[in-house]
């Protein structure tokens, strides 16, 4: 059966927003039905080849997360120790750098850290002066 645009005309707003959600119901039963009948074959094929769905959902791999740095610590560059990262605000290029290639900054220890912040400081001066 097909449905002309004439036939709706002869309808008020609140007939087509009621044939309109008895639309929507038919077609999320249609869809509720069809995903219910791949379900039952996606669990028939498996289940010929001894797998389940809990099977092959343990098999999927988990993203990697980076290495996790804290606030407040100072991070050191492991073969150049005048790039030193305090843990504010954005990780600096070299520590992206470095993760990329798969390695992680050295933490200093606390003692270690004013002797690091100052060289670093002095660096940064320096390699803007240069520029």
């Amino acid at each position: 059966m097909a449905i002309k645009v004439d036939m709706l005309d002869a309808f008020n707003d609140d007939d087509i927003r009621e044939v309109r959600a008895l639309c929507d119901k038919v077609l999320k039963s249609r869809d509720d039905d069809r995903k219910a009948k791949a379900m039952e074959q996606a669990r028939a094929t498996l289940a010929a080849v001894g797998l389940t769905l809990k099977d092959l959902a343990g098999a999927r791999a988990k993203a990697a997360k980076g290495p996790s740095y804290k606030g407040g610590h100072s991070y050191q560059h492991p073969t150049q120790k005048a790039l030193v990262w305090q843990a504010k605000g954005q990780k600096p290029n070299w520590l992206r750098e470095l993760e990329s290639a798969g390695s992680t900054a050295v933490e200093l220890a606390a003692g270690d850290n004013a002797a690091k912040v100052a060289a670093n400081d002095n660096a940064i001066t320096a390699a803007k002066r240069m520029a």
